[in-house]
């Protein structure tokens, strides 16, 4: 395994979000946020077919496998997501602070998650993090 298919995705994950968070905290209010779902959606389908013409001269699936019951899923999640990250910027919540607290209750959320739908260990370790996240957000909330 080559040090950028273990580095690479990581950057990619939090270059993405970096960009995200601030294009999103950035929207005009007076851009509805359903609206501007549509605008993004529409820009990452443009860069999607793009990306996928490009890599397809690698072995990646066909593109029929886009029907998959389990993309509409994460379809449906990215658009939860989005939206509500638009909706938590227009009440004001600061940059810095929601994507950590939403991001770390998440995390505690899939430990058990990941326990019981993909049989991942929950060690003390693991535990411990989860302690360590809840604090860390009761000190964010201060």
């Amino acid at each position: 395994m080559s040090k950028f298919t273990l580095v690479g995705p990581p950057l990619l994950v939090i270059g993405g979000s970096l960009l995200y968070h601030v294009a999103a905290k950035s929207v005009p209010k007076t851009v509805a946020p359903l609206a501007a779902l549509i605008g993004v959606y529409f820009t990452a389908l443009v860069a999607s077919i793009v990306a996928y013409a490009v890599a397809n001269r690698t072995a990646l699936s066909p593109i029929s496998a886009i029907g998959h019951p389990t993309i509409a899923a994460v379809g449906l999640g990215v658009l939860m997501i989005e939206l509500g990250f638009l909706l938590t910027y227009r009440a004001a919540w600061p940059v810095s602070m929601a994507s950590v607290m939403m991001n770390g209750i998440v995390a505690v959320l899939l430990l058990p998650v990941g326990a019981a739908l993909f049989g991942e260990t929950i060690t003390f370790v693991r535990l411990m993090g989860v302690v360590l996240c809840l604090l860390g957000l009761t000190l964010l909330q201060k």
